[in-house]
């Protein structure tokens, strides 16, 4: 098969050794054609490539990413590989709607994708990374370390991973090696230390199955990974070939591999030899054509519309996300796809409210309003456009068409208790109060816009908002405002980004230091994460200080061990005993008077 492979190397080595004839078109020095990190069209690319390809490769990369136009005009069937899904399917959804196969590397985004465009399913497909075994493989090594872990630490951005560090470090030796100020280790660096170590530790930053997980284990090392989603399960058995852990098994399992040589040499040998029959980049590329010649005869390669408007969208989405990037010149494109969409059979409230909110990022509130009137004539139920329509309308300063607006969206939602004076102060207002963003952001959550990973909205148009995104505008405005905070770590929890909630919630029992229920919402929150000691204190902390007769029920059903909880009832006992009884402290107030009687009891 000829394929024409354009942006990033990862299938160039393995699809040559299948026999296929490649020529590879990129940024990258290594390319057969190089051209500059600059628009250029997918016209100007086949120009070079000195046959007709059968197929045309777009591989997505997180260092290299140029996107050629062009793309929906080439009737050569189109294959777009992507990675790091969950953080980038804010744009790569339509980006790989845009294609005749699609293939991504995490199975909950295939899912997620395949579920909201069911009738896409059949050419959307799981296709996960794999190890280069050219790069990693077992070679005899001095031990040096128990437990070692490689990777970048940056507790602001990777909370979870810098509490799964600490907690281990109170139990255990272990060897972190972060990249010395980079974003990662050369492969033979990293291939020798995962040599020397007995386990190897993986931490995700997004459920799935990640690189770190496949090269660990074909360089013959025991894996110890959290269990995250548990698709990995679909290729490996825990025990086996790796050994998985959750918070509340994380030590346990550890003193297990430690103490047990037989056991974990067992399963890394288990470990390098799956990687080795199954999941090198070989083996990937294996698969990949597999489906390739299975789909191709089926495959539709003419002009099509849809493609306009998938890669139009997508291209703001490159554009606004990375402005001062190359992809960040994608803008005029993805608005000229938009407008040629539109002029054919295929428009909708969806292309148009794309087309408006484009416009009132470049500040063109008229043009806006002009896309978002079409937009509720093809469906005058589009939430976003009726979200849209608030923004322009108080743009161009009509305050009673934009509070009219709001009432639209509200009627929508089925919200009937609504206040129209308020809803138009609102729509007057210049700058909002917390408890304005908090209203708004009430109003998202209704609609479902909640939280979209990998980009931050906050920054961007108000008619691209999220729930997240007016919550954080709300604790901007106030940062005192304990219920924009708990609001917010709800969300976050809701959005399985627990270790940011923790972060945002501990802001909240800050400010409001005195309330149980809030220190009891913090324990369970800490105790399902890695930071089980500081989940422990603060419901010593709870029991301690709540006067509520069913406090000891309300922990019983929180999933601590029978250890746990003899240290529990030992701290709470020795911090009554602690407790000034005088009858000046307690003669303070009668809350305090309570308060002691119940410890004491």
């Amino acid at each position: 098969m000829r394929i024409l492979l354009v942006n990033d190397s990862y299938f160039v080595k393995s699809l040559r050794d299948l026999g296929c004839e490649l020529f590879y078109a990129s940024p990258d020095t290594l390319a057969d054609f190089q051209y500059e990190l600059n628009t250029i069209t997918i016209e100007q690319i086949l120009s070079h490539c000195p046959f007709k390809p059968d197929i045309l490769l777009f591989s997505d990369s997180l260092n290299l990413r140029s996107v050629p136009l062009g793309l929906e005009r080439v009737q050569i069937p189109k294959v777009f590989f992507g990675i790091d899904s969950p953080m980038n399917k804010f744009w790569q959804f339509d980006f790989a709607l845009g294609f005749d196969l699609a293939f991504l590397d995490q199975k909950a985004v295939v899912d997620e994708i395949c579920k909201l465009h069911p009738q896409e399913s059949e050419r959307i497909h799981w296709m996960p990374l794999a190890a280069d075994h050219n790069l990693y493989y077992p070679q005899k090594e001095d031990t040096l370390y128990d437990i070692a872990f490689v990777g970048s630490l940056n507790p602001a951005v990777r909370p979870k991973r810098s509490w799964l560090l600490q907690e281990l470090q109170r139990h255990f030796s272990v060897e972190i090696f972060d990249g010395e100020g980079h974003r990662s280790l050369p492969p033979n660096a990293v291939r020798s230390i995962y040599n020397q170590s007995k386990i190897v530790l993986n931490e995700n930053m997004f459920p799935g199955l990640n690189l770190r997980t496949l090269e660990i284990m074909a360089c013959g090392t025991c894996l110890l990974t959290e269990e995250s989603d548990g698709s990995w399960r679909e290729f490996f058995k825990d025990g086996k070939h790796l050994v998985s852990f959750r918070p509340e098994n994380l030590i346990r399992n550890v003193e297990t591999l430690l103490n047990d040589d037989s056991k974990r040499k067992q399963i890394a040998d288990e470990g390098a030899k799956i990687i080795k029959e199954k999941h090198t980049i070989d083996k990937r590329a294996e698969q990949f054509m597999q489906i390739v010649q299975e789909c191709l005869p089926d495959i539709n390669n003419t002009v099509d519309t849809h493609r306009s408007y998938h890669f139009g969208k997508s291209f703001l989405q490159l554009a606004n996300r990375w402005p001062d990037q190359p992809v960040g010149k994608l803008k005029d494109e993805g608005v000229r796809l938009l407008l040629d969409a539109t002029s054919s059979k295929n428009d909708s409230a969806d292309l148009h409210f794309e087309l408006a909110a484009q416009a009132m990022e470049d500040d063109k509130p008229q043009d806006a309003l002009e896309s978002l009137k079409k937009a509720l004539d093809c469906d005058p139920s589009c939430l976003r456009a009726h979200w849209g329509m608030f923004w322009c309308q108080k743009m161009l300063a009509d305050y009673e068409s934009a509070a009219d607006a709001l009432q639209s969206l509200c009627h929508h939602l089925r919200i009937s208790d609504y206040d129209p004076d308020y809803l138009g102060q609102l729509a007057k207002t210049e700058e909002f109060l917390a408890s304005d963003y908090l209203y708004l952001a009430d109003l998202m959550e209704e609609a479902g816009w909640l939280l979209e990973n990998g980009i931050n909205r906050s920054g961007s148009h108000p008619c691209r908002w999220n729930a997240f995104d007016a919550l954080q505008m709300a604790i901007v405005v106030s940062p005192k405002t304990w219920t924009a905070l708990t609001h917010c770590a709800d969300l976050l929890q809701r959005c399985n980004s627990p270790d940011f909630a923790i972060i945002v919630l501990g802001k909240a029992v800050e400010l409001q230091p005195w309330n149980p229920e809030l220190r009891l919402k913090f324990a369970k929150m800490l105790l399902s994460s890695y930071c089980r000691k500081e989940g422990m204190e603060m419901l010593v902390q709870f029991l301690t200080k709540s006067n509520d007769p069913a406090k000891w029920e309300a922990i019983e059903e929180i999933p601590i061990s029978d250890d746990e909880k003899q240290l529990l009832l030992d701290d709470v006992h020795n911090q009554s005993r602690n407790f000034d009884f005088s009858p000046e402290a307690i003669a303070k107030n009668s809350t305090t008077r309570r308060r002691v009687l119940f410890n004491q009891s």
